[in-house]
Formats: structure tokens, C-alpha cells, sequence
């Protein structure tokens, strides 16, 4: 199974463990889960669309660490608004950026702020139903990057989430 599917089954498994009061770090946990799933499922696609093969497996995870959260934010966010950032303008000239990718990058920016939520916010009280939420937007998030992972719109999204910033426009 992958690393991103585990994170969805832990997610859920964190929220509904406890059937009568959960804890706050079950529902918190819960909550980072369901990030990271959507996270490092992207970070997987885009490093073995890089360096396909079983035999570049460590490659692919030092590029992994390349990956920043707040550039991939930057990127999610001018895809949510409908707008490639300039750079990546380009791949999407005559073209509407996919309902659904613009759907994945708005989600992504939504668990990323739940999960800073989630993870620094102490004062902040959580529900099963906040863990539950983020998770169901987790899961529709992948089903749509199933859906669209093989368009070109795709691979400029994934390339945008790494080398946007170094990329001219």
C-alpha cells in the first residue's frame, strides 16, 4: 500500500477510534493524516514521473526533500484562483486550467491551514466531524488527481509545486 493511502486509512482510523469523546490528539493526528496524504501523494507522482524505475528509488527520495510547503501553497493558490502562476502560463495558453485541478490546489491550501491548525494552534478545539471533513476532502482530492494525473495540465502542476520559483516567465 501506498504512503499516501496509509495516511487516509490512519486518518480515519484516528477519528473514529474513540466512539464516545475522542481525544484532541486523535483528531488532531487525524487532521495532519489527511494532509500529508494529499502531500506526499503529489510528491510521489511528481518524483517518479522524474525518475521513473525501481532502481532510482533513492534519488527520487532526496528530491523528495526538495519539495517546500509553502512554494507548493504559492502554487496551489494561483491554480485555486483559476490563474497558473505566470511561469507556468505557457502549458495552459487557449486552455482552461481543470475544474478538478483547480478543486486539488484549493484543497491542498484548506488541509495545509488545518493542519497548521491542527498541529500549533493549542487553544483551538476540534471535532470528529472537523477530522472526518478534512479526510472526505482528502479523498476527493485524490480521486480527482486520479482522474487527471496523466494531462499535461498535470504535469505543470506537478513541476509548478517544485520549480515554479526558478522557473522564467
Amino acid at each position: 500500500m501506498s504512503l499516501h493511502a496509509d495516511l487516509l486509512k490512519q486518518a480515519h482510523h484516528l477519528a473514529t477510534k474513540e466512539p464516545r469523546r475522542p481525544s484532541q490528539a486523535s483528531l488532531r493526528r487525524a487532521i495532519s493524516a489527511s494532509y500529508y496524504a494529499l502531500f506526499h501523494c503529489l510528491v510521489d507522482d511528481a518524483t517518479r514521473r522524474m525518475m521513473p524505475g525501481p532502481h532510482r528509488t533513492s534519488i527520487r527520495q532526496c528530491v523528495s526533500r526538495a519539495f517546500r510547503h509553502s512554494d507548493m501553497r504559492a502554487v496551489c493558490k494561483s491554480f485555486a484562483a483559476g490563474n497558473p502562476p505566470s511561469n507556468l502560463a505557457p502549458a495552459f495558453t487557449g486552455v482552461a486550467i481543470d475544474p478538478r485541478l483547480v478543486a486539488i490546489a484549493q484543497t491542498f491550501q484548506d488541509l495545509q491551514e488545518a493542519r497548521h491548525q491542527a498541529d500549533y494552534n493549542t487553544y483551538r478545539l476540534f471535532q470528529r466531524s472537523d477530522a472526518l471533513y478534512y479526510h472526505q476532502l482528502a479523498i476527493r482530492a485524490l480521486q480527482h488527481w486520479k482522474d487527471i494525473r496523466r494531462t499535461t495540465q498535470a504535469d505543470a502542476f506537478l513541476t509548478g509545486l517544485l520549480v515554479t520559483r526558478h522557473i522564467q516567465g
